[in-house]
């Protein structure tokens, strides 16, 4: 059985995974960096300059975690509309998202020796795509009992 539909969805799940591992490693480098150079300088006192340099780390750390984000929600937005024609596209959307998933834990275990960032810092960006899921599969699930319950309630009668 093949889990994608044609050569062009595979290419187009492929240029996802990897745009999103980028986007995954640009936000360990820039806030392993922004730790990094929070400890050089110590607890001695720290110019605006660093300050700010420190600061703008930060922000642009948290842009590519909404970044990571937003690409997951349009994918999710694609998917949800084509899942109405082609129930077919769900399969190989939720295999993505579990290799997906499981590469970036493996890899943020990975990264946690090579890094001076602790474990949470690695997981961080994956926190807000497991509430998403979380949220949408109990979701579907009441939908799904839902539906049992109202085809049980019409077989009755």
């Amino acid at each position: 059985m093949k889990l994608f539909n044609s050569k062009a969805e595979r290419i187009y799940y492929l240029i996802y995974t990897i745009v999103m591992l980028l986007l995954y490693l640009g936000y360990v480098a820039l806030d392993n960096a922004r730790i990094s150079k929070g400890a050089m300088i110590g607890n001695g006192s720290i110019t605006e300059l660093e300050w700010e340099s420190m600061s703008q780390m930060g922000a642009w750390t948290v842009n590519l975690e909404f970044i990571f984000l937003g690409l997951f929600i349009v994918m999710l937005s694609v998917m949800y509309f084509r899942s109405f024609k082609n129930k077919s596209v769900i399969k190989p959307f939720l295999v993505t998202h579990a290799v997906l998933f499981t590469v970036l834990v493996v890899l943020s275990f990975a990264l946690l020796p090579v890094t001076s960032l602790p474990i949470g810092n690695l997981l961080q960006p994956l926190l807000s795509l497991a509430i998403i899921m979380l949220f949408l599969i109990s979701l579907f699930f009441v939908i799904f009992i839902l539906r049992t319950m109202k085809k049980k309630n019409e077989q009755s009668f």
